[in-house]
């Protein structure tokens, strides 16, 4: 080949290769995406409506204005696929759970696996923390103005709460629930509850009161970069838990 034409080749063939988008040139739309930007949002609150035909003793204690409105003390949390094998947090937080007035106080804990709890004894007679949960059996006696601190090492999810109770006081009771990932939420008195930056997919949206032993679920789809709103409506027509569960 003439030395001529082979450095206009070569010459034609450099533009070509130059006119190619780099990677960085490489637009949004094709982009690899980011989970953190194309997670979406549920979003929603709990609540009580009485039901004449199923009265409930304890709304009273867990609704304001004691009749219909927004439930507090309940337990709000995500069931799917795609929250398995969820990264555990760099940091582990540290929960507490006191004994006062010869109560549970809180009376429900939801806490990552991996999470601690320290229970204390702001009573002046001596009380005890009991578990016998697969996942964290204790059993430890505190006297006025002791603590224990406890691990939990394993999530047991809705299915399997950590119940607390104190074998001196029969009627103190509580609920520890522990989740392997972060989409869960105990509601206060206005009943809402909201998760941020969830995988788009499809799942199982659940609500449990321990203490009134209401259970509520419904399937959701969720897309990328949306938000879902999601209204709980509950009467004690939904009283299916056990007591104690």
């Amino acid at each position: 080949m003439p030395v001529m034409l082979r450095i206009v080749l070569i010459a034609a063939l450099a533009a070509l290769a130059g006119g190619a988008p780099a990677a960085d040139d490489i637009g949004p739309s094709v982009r690899p995406p980011d989970a953190k930007t194309v997670g979406g949002t549920i979003a929603g609150s709990v609540r009580y409506t009485s039901d004449p035909q199923h009265p409930w003793r304890y709304q009273r204690y867990y609704v304001k204005g004691g009749k219909a409105g927004p439930l507090a003390e309940a337990l709000v949390v995500l069931r799917g696929s795609a929250l398995r094998n969820w990264p555990a947090p760099a940091q582990p937080q540290t929960g507490k759970v006191d004994q006062f007035n010869f109560q549970f106080v809180p009376e429900l804990l939801a806490i990552r696996a991996g999470d601690s709890v320290t229970f204390t004894n702001s009573d002046t007679t001596i009380h005890n923390v009991r578990s016998t949960a697969a996942i964290a059996p204790f059993n430890v006696n505190l006297d006025a103005g002791d603590e224990y601190v406890h691990t939990f090492a394993r999530g047991g999810g809705l299915r399997t709460p950590v119940t607390l109770g104190c074998v001196y006081h029969g009627g103190m009771r509580a609920w520890i629930y522990v989740f392997d990932h972060p989409f869960y939420a105990v509601t206060d008195e206005s009943g809402v509850f909201r998760f941020e930056n969830v995988p788009a997919g499809r799942y199982t949206l659940e609500m449990v009161h321990p203490a009134g032993q209401l259970r509520w679920s419904r399937p959701v789809t969720l897309s990328a970069g949306k938000e879902q709103t999601v209204e709980v409506d509950v009467s004690a027509a939904q009283k299916t838990l056990q007591q104690g569960s």
